[in-house]
Parts: C-alpha cells; structure tokens; sequence
C-alpha cells in the first residue's frame, strides 16, 4: 500500500503545538468541515500530530469532540506509568496504547490523506519528519514532552517533541505538496518586556538559610530545589513574597518549553508564513488544562469563523 497522493491545488493544514490549548484544532477542523473547505495534507507538531492523524484516518469530529469533552481527566491520570527518572518522568507507553485505541488505523499508508508528523532527535537536534511506517509510534514520539515523557527510540533514533524546532509546521506542509496552507498556532503571542531585577543584599538579621542553597547564586535554580527539597517555614528566602509559592517542578517543565516555543513560533512564522494564520484567543487556558476542552474547541471555532473570508479566497470562490 502506497502513501496516498495530494490532490492538485490543494489546500494543506499546519496544526500546532500547545498541549491541552491544541484542542482548539478540533473547533478550527469543524468549521472548515462545515463550510466545505478541502483539505488535502495535514503536517502536525505534537498534539496537533495526534489530532491531524485522528482526522486523516476518517475519525469522525463529533467522536474527537465527544471523547476531549467527555473523558475523565482525573481517570486518565491512570494512564500515567511512572518510571526511575532516567530520561523522563513517565514511560509513555499507556498513552500510546490509548491512542491506537482512538485510530482505526496502524500505518501512515491507510490514512486518507498524507500525513507528516514532527519529531525531534533529542541528541543530534535534528528535525524528522516522518511519513511513513507505523503511525502510533510516530505519534508516540511527537507527543514525547521532553523531561517528562521518556524519548522514543525509533528508527536508530531517540525523539522528542517536534515543537521544539518547528511549532507550527507550515513548511512541511508545503513540502508535502499543498500550494496554499492554513496554519493554525495554539501558543498565545505573549509580549514580553524586557525588566530590571536585584536581589536584595542579605540582612544581618535574615534566617539562616538551607545550606545546600550557599553553592547557588540563581534564584531559578533554588526554586527548582524548593520543589524536590522544601524549606521549613522559617527558613524561607526574605526575597520570596509571603504567601506566595514558587511554581512547581513540572510546572517549571513545560513553562520553559513553551517560552522557547513561542520564540521559535515566532521566527518560523516570519520566515514561513502561511497564506492564513488562525490563533485561537487561549491566554486563559495553560498547557495542562484539559478539563476546559469545551472551551478550547469553540475558541478554535471561533477563530475560524473570525478568518473565513481569508480563508474561502483560497479556494477560488
């Protein structure tokens, strides 16, 4: 079986990364169903992977919807297997087991439509693009957050999340063939000012500190330690605010990966350009929020509709 051909002129999907925000790709994917716009290749980073395969292997989107807005979040926390940390936190394998549950399909070749997915060689920091073999263990590894799930070992290689290089793949989606692409980003622009900050001397009267806390000047590196290591109360650091708590360790994860993500978003998208950009409004949803899909579809819904002028002009009409 033979990786199905791009129609010609076709229109090409760029679904994005952004963790529990990439739902929004099932209300962005709704609207063009319902409007008749042809979709003929889908490329994918991260959940915008799983959500591209989902749909290139004919699942329906009231099924996708049903199941990001049906599922128990809580129970799914049962999918988690725990490791020795060694290269990440959780195995992954339980997950990848759900998702083969979810497809109808196993290798790229029976998809309807072709389908690229990102990864990430976590040694080398090359970008691969895969588009053929089994399609649960390439969507195993473009799901892989780096330091929480371990890397997949795959074709000699050990991968990671794609979005580390390419969030929003709208090259790859060219690549594949399409003459005009949508892409559709679920990182929020955040504009970032740069600031001013001190530490204060330390004073004469300042609770002695935790010891191992002398070996490092970093503020960033002594909250990492909070979280394995917690002071007691009274030897809380006087530049922390009262009440207020360093955020945690996998908290601290996936910030810092989506702070490089929104700066590579950032120039890929300058570089590459697609013919219509969708951003979903998300600057209330975090990485981890699955819970709120019902609203994380409608804004990828109504952004959509927000950009359908642009986005009918591509097909001609």
């Amino acid at each position: 079986m033979t990786t199905p051909a791009i129609p010609h002129n076709s229109i090409g999907l760029a679904l994005g990364s952004g963790a529990a925000r990439g739902l929004a790709h099932i209300g962005v994917l709704k609207v063009l169903e319902a409007e008749g716009i042809p979709i003929g290749c889908i490329a994918g980073t991260s959940i915008g992977a799983l959500i591209g395969a989902l749909y290139a292997a004919g699942v329906p989107l009231t099924r996708m919807e049903e199941v990001a807005r049906n599922v128990d979040w809580q129970q799914m926390a049962g999918l988690i297997d725990p490791i020795i940390p060694t290269s990440g936190l959780i195995d992954g394998k339980k997950v990848a087991h759900f998702i083969s549950e979810l497809l109808p399909v196993e290798t790229f070749e029976e998809l309807r439509m072709p389908l690229a997915v990102l990864a990430t060689d976590v040694e080398s920091g090359e970008l691969l693009v895969i588009r053929r073999g089994l399609l649960r263990e390439a969507l195993r590894a473009a799901i892989s957050f780096p330091g929480i799930f371990t890397p997949v070992h795959f074709a000699g290689r050990f991968l990671v999340d794609g979005g580390l290089c390419n969030p929003v793949p709208v090259d790859v989606a060219r690549d594949l063939g399409a003459t005009r692409v949508i892409g559709v980003c679920a990182i929020p622009e955040v504009e970032k000012r740069p600031q001013e900050a001190f530490l204060p001397n330390p004073r004469r009267d300042q609770p002695r500190k935790n010891p191992l806390f002398d070996f490092f000047d970093s503020s960033m590196v002594e909250r990492l330690l909070r979280d394995l290591w917690p002071l007691g109360e009274s030897d809380e650091p006087r530049h922390l605010e009262k009440g207020r708590k360093p955020p945690g360790l996998l908290r601290i994860f996936a910030q810092c990966i989506a702070i490089m993500e929104n700066e590579i978003n950032s120039l890929r998208l300058a570089r590459d350009g697609a013919d219509v950009l969708l951003r979903p409004e998300l600057n209330g949803v975090t990485l981890l929020e699955f819970n709120k899909a019902d609203e994380i579809i409608h804004a990828g819904e109504e952004a959509a509709r927000a950009e359908l002028a642009a986005i009918r002009a591509l097909t001609g009409h």
